[in-house]
Parts: C-alpha cells; sequence; structure tokens
C-alpha cells in the first residue's frame, strides 16, 4: 500500500470523527447551570467553542485526505 493512499485513508476517517463529534457538540449545546464552564464562558459557550474548532479540524481533515488520495492516482 502506498503512503499518500494509507495517509488518505487515515485523514478521511480522522475528517468523520472529527467532524460528527464537532457537529454533536454544536447541537448537544450543553446545559446551562449556574456556575458551570470555564471562567468567563458558560459551559453552552465552551460547547460552541469546542463545536466550532473540532468541525474546522474535521473539514481540514477531509479535505487533506481527499488531496492525498488524489495524489494517490
Amino acid at each position: 500500500m502506498q503512503l499518500s493512499l494509507a495517509a488518505g485513508l487515515f485523514l478521511i476517517v480522522t475528517g468523520l470523527v472529527a467532524l460528527s463529534f464537532g457537529l454533536y457538540a454544536l447541537l448537544r449545546g450543553g446545559r446551562e447551570h449556574r456556575g458551570g464552564g470555564i471562567g468567563p464562558f458558560s459551559e453552552r459557550g465552551i460547547h460552541v467553542i469546542a463545536g466550532i474548532r473540532m468541525t474546522l479540524i474535521g473539514l481540514l481533515s477531509l479535505a487533506g485526505g481527499a488531496y492525498f488520495l488524489w495524489t494517490a492516482l
């Protein structure tokens, strides 16, 4: 198996996992309790930040995996 093919498949799987986790964090939204969260961020705010970050990482991993699969052809 070529290295670029293996890297492409790995990044595709990693991207799908990160994308699904990011969308889950955005849709779940966290619970709103008094005193919950980190510093000035509420628990919902933390879920939004984590969801956006993981969604971007998932999209970048999918793009990198697609690139590696394209070069393996």
